[in-house]
């Protein structure tokens, strides 16, 4: 169960980490990201759409995007930089274990979850 609970809590932490990634890293990634806004940007609505009608958003990522797009920064990272993020990882988990009032060992056990998940995520046994 505790599995189910820090899974979503380790993904959080890598991909807010990924997102505040340093801008010295290859540029590939700007490219990727200049059709992307072009694509997000819908057409103005005909007069005869309601203007109660549902908007979708083109947007949403995917868990397996989510993933893949974590996996592929992790591999731009330096050890330093993956021990970092297993350890702040570590940390979310314990913290969120520890703000649900469960016991030590439950808040251990959640901080080796998380720490178990990052290390697989990124890659490193």
């Amino acid at each position: 169960m505790n599995a189910k609970i820090l899974l979503p809590f380790a993904a959080v932490a890598m991909l807010t980490l990924a997102a505040c990634s340093n801008p010295e890293t290859p540029a590939e990634a700007a490219p990727e990201a200049a059709p992307a806004a072009e694509v997000v940007a819908p057409p103005p609505a005909p007069a005869t759409t309601p203007a109660a009608a549902p908007v979708t958003n083109t947007t949403a990522v995917t868990p397996e995007q989510a993933m893949q797009a974590v996996q592929a920064q992790a591999e731009a990272m330096t050890d330093a930089q993956k021990a970092e993020t297993i350890a702040a990882a570590r940390k979310a988990g314990e913290d969120a274990a520890t703000a649900q009032g469960l016991t030590a060992e439950q808040v251990k056990q959640a901080g080796d979850a998380a720490e178990q998940a990052t290390k697989q995520m990124l890659g490193v046994q």
